[in-house]
């Protein structure tokens, strides 16, 4: 009796564990680092506005996003008690292609940009837009390239330039299920 006991928390304990994706590679910056980012790193700027979003890590060779239930690398903004103004955040993050999460739940973009993605390329500090809630679980879409680097100036390296990530299109991913 006390091996199933045993066998039974142990396979509570799994279950908890595993589903929460517990190693993410994306890193918040809450002040300027004194560094630009490595050959192997990109500094990703979002807007948020009365919102929270996430945006996944994307394979192009898999052609969807890169998570497991193991390492799930993602962005994570949410805007931190401004209510009505667009709050500028920074994140390093490995360098690659983030697509708009099927997370989000049922929160759409207007004007729909889902499977675009937008590429985070080594070595550079890039802007991918403002998501900005409307209501009505939608999240309206913009870019404001002068916005984002007026309000992102204390979160990042000295010396360097805010750039628009440039766009791509992706297929549309799929988002993993963790059961033991």
């Amino acid at each position: 009796m006390a091996k199933k006991i045993r066998q039974l928390i142990t396979l509570l304990v799994t279950c908890s564990i595993i589903p929460g994706c517990l190693l993410n590679s994306v890193h918040p910056i809450t002040t300027a680092p004194r560094a630009r980012p490595d050959a192997a790193h990109a500094i990703v700027v979002i807007g948020v506005k009365d919102s929270s979003v996430i945006l996944d890590e994307y394979s192009a060779k898999k052609q969807d996003i890169t998570g497991n239930c193991y390492h799930y690398n993602r962005i994570e903004a949410t805007n931190p008690s401004s209510p009505g103004k667009v709050t500028y955040l920074a994140y390093e993050v490995p360098a690659g292609t983030y697509v708009y999460s099927r997370r989000n739940g049922a929160a759409s973009l207007d004007p729909p940009v889902l499977g675009s993605g937008f590429i985070a390329p080594a070595a550079k500090t890039v802007y991918f837009g403002d998501y900005i809630s409307v209501g009505h679980n939608t999240v309206e879409f913009k870019r404001d390239i002068d916005a984002a680097r007026l309000g992102s100036q204390g979160l990042l390296p000295p010396g360097s330039v805010l750039e628009s990530a440039e766009p791509t299109i992706t297929t549309l991913s799929h988002p993993f299920l963790c059961t033991p």
